[in-house]
């Protein structure tokens, strides 16, 4: 799979995330730990990152929003729960991370949607990432996206 997905993301910045997180993996398959992961390594990616705690009860929160969304979007989801956000995204963003949950697999797409008060759609390239806590679970996921479309800075 990990070849498969490399050759289907078109964003530099993703390609070298996922590589990141596949250079972290274990040998033998599966996620990288959380507390190995080396999170210091991140600060490349960190404009366009978001960290998504997996918190008991299928309930998923931001631990850290990068720049590139808080400018984009105008507003700081840090330590907010998905729920807080439109029924429509939440629901989408919260079934995207329960796959990631069960599967302990990527998850990558490209998306088009009109935000705030946007006359036109923007388009993102998203990859989510899954690492894990000390019994093997997801524990967090790592989501980074970067605008793709003509105009786009972030």
């Amino acid at each position: 799979m990990s070849a498969e997905l490399l050759a289907s993301i078109e964003h530099s910045g993703l390609r070298g995330l996922y590589r990141y997180w596949l250079r972290h993996s274990p040998a033998s398959g599966g996620i990288p730990n959380a507390k190995q992961f080396g999170i210091e390594g991140l600060a490349e990616w960190a404009r366009n990152l978001v960290v998504i705690e997996v918190r008991a009860g299928q309930n998923f929160r931001y631990g850290f929003y990068g720049t590139s969304f808080r400018k984009a979007f105008g507003v700081d989801m840090t330590g907010a729960e998905i729920d807080q956000l439109p029924a429509e995204q939440a629901s989408l963003l919260r079934a995207e991370y329960r796959l990631i949950r069960r599967t302990q697999r990527p998850y990558w797409r490209v998306y088009a949607a009109w935000f705030g008060k946007n006359d036109e759609p923007q388009t993102w390239e998203r990859l989510s990432l899954p690492l894990g806590g000390p019994k093997g679970d997801v524990r967090f996921i790592l989501a980074a996206a970067y605008r793709v479309d003509r105009g786009a800075k972030a």
